[in-house]
């Protein structure tokens, strides 16, 4: 029987002695990936590349492979350099007259744009456990619900669907960061709005992130970034009005960082091969084993937050055991990704579990 992780495995190259766990800080980048960045940086200082088909077409194929990813129409998918890139373009369509509902511990990428937009337009930003979303959108009053759908410090999931469902009845929009969900949670509902930072679990380089936007929106949003690639013939006509936007998602496109949309086409395309052939869901095998062997609940992506007595100390110790994790939160962040080991998993298992407050096991 082929080992599917173990192939994936063979495509990276972490530093000997060093386990890995730390994606959700920055995801390693797939042998493939790396050579086609060096492919594209030789043909820059020979100067032999077609730009176009060379580098910049290299963003569709990424805005097809994440399109396909979450299960929505390429048309959907903007090309962004930074989640909150897509946050501000979102925030920028709203109105004094607007209730917006956040969790208290928010990522600032998502908060701030909103707490900004509260600042200079008088709308309402209202915190809320994170827990108690969809119970606090207010039917009549609340008109967006911002949230990511999993939390990078504690790898919480918010439940999709009930946010969705009580959103869809008080007529409030969602705007969801998948950055920490995708691609180990499914998109299982339909959401107004979704941005996506690739750098970390979809293994892109750093410069490269995703907006969805449901079709009956792509009106509503003012494309302030507009640019010669959100027209309608990027291609084609570089000079002079009328403004010809692309019809679809694409008007909120920013100009590419060329070598990191390169990297990231083929870091995506393997993705969604692994997806295909089952690989990514051993990887949140993988993230399981480790909440079992700690006695926390477990994840349902491919984060584990690890409460500990004293964070800096314990990440000391990890590293010095060639563990390479984060500290988010008064927690020890681990993250797995395809290029770990079950053997890896037991190995930091066995080097928290005498750190592990006992007040957070199940």
């Amino acid at each position: 029987m082929v080992d599917g992780l173990g192939e994936a495995r063979a495509l990276f190259d972490p530093a000997p002695g060093t386990i890995y766990l730390d994606s959700a800080t920055y995801g390693l980048p797939p042998r493939p990936t790396v050579e086609a960045m060096h492919r594209a940086v030789d043909e820059w200082q020979a100067g032999t590349a077609d730009w176009v088909r060379a580098w910049d077409m290299r963003g569709e194929d990424c805005r097809a492979a994440f399109g396909a990813l979450i299960g929505v129409p390429k048309e959907c998918v903007a090309l962004l350099p930074s989640a909150s890139v897509g946050v501000g373009t979102i925030a920028a369509s709203l109105e004094p007259t607007d209730s917006i509902v956040v969790p208290d511990d928010e990522f600032t990428s998502l908060l701030f744009p909103l707490l900004v937009a509260a600042r200079d337009r008088g709308l309402s930003v209202r915190t809320v456990p994170f827990e108690r979303l969809a119970e606090s959108i207010e039917p009549g009053t609340t008109t967006l619900v911002a949230f990511s759908l999993v939390q990078s410090q504690s790898g919480r999931s918010a439940d999709l669907s009930a946010i969705v469902e009580a959103a869809t009845a008080s007529g409030a929009r969602t705007l969801v960061d998948a950055t920490h969900a995708i691609p180990f949670v499914p998109i299982d509902a339909q959401v107004d709005y979704l941005v996506c930072a690739a750098y970390k679990h979809l293994l892109c380089p750093r410069g490269v992130a995703f907006m969805y936007v449901a079709r009956e929106h792509w009106d509503e949003l003012p494309p302030v970034n507009a640019n010669w690639r959100s027209t309608s013939d990027p291609y084609g006509v570089y000079y002079g009005g009328p403004l010809d936007l692309s019809p679809g998602a694409a008007r909120f496109d920013v100009s590419l960082a060329w070598f990191s949309w390169v990297g990231a086409a083929v870091s995506l395309k393997l993705l969604d091969e692994w997806r295909r052939h089952g690989i990514l869901a051993e990887v949140s095998g993988l993230s399981r084993r480790l909440a079992d062997q700690l006695g926390l609940i477990q994840p349902v992506g491919s984060v584990v937050s690890v409460p500990v007595e004293n964070t800096e100390a314990v990440r000391a110790d990890l590293a010095e055991a060639g563990i390479k994790a984060a500290v988010r939160a008064g927690s020890v962040r681990l993250s797995p990704h395809v290029y770990n080991t079950a053997e890896q998993i037991d190995r930091a298992a066995s080097a928290l579990s005498r750190h592990v407050l006992q007040s957070a096991v199940t």
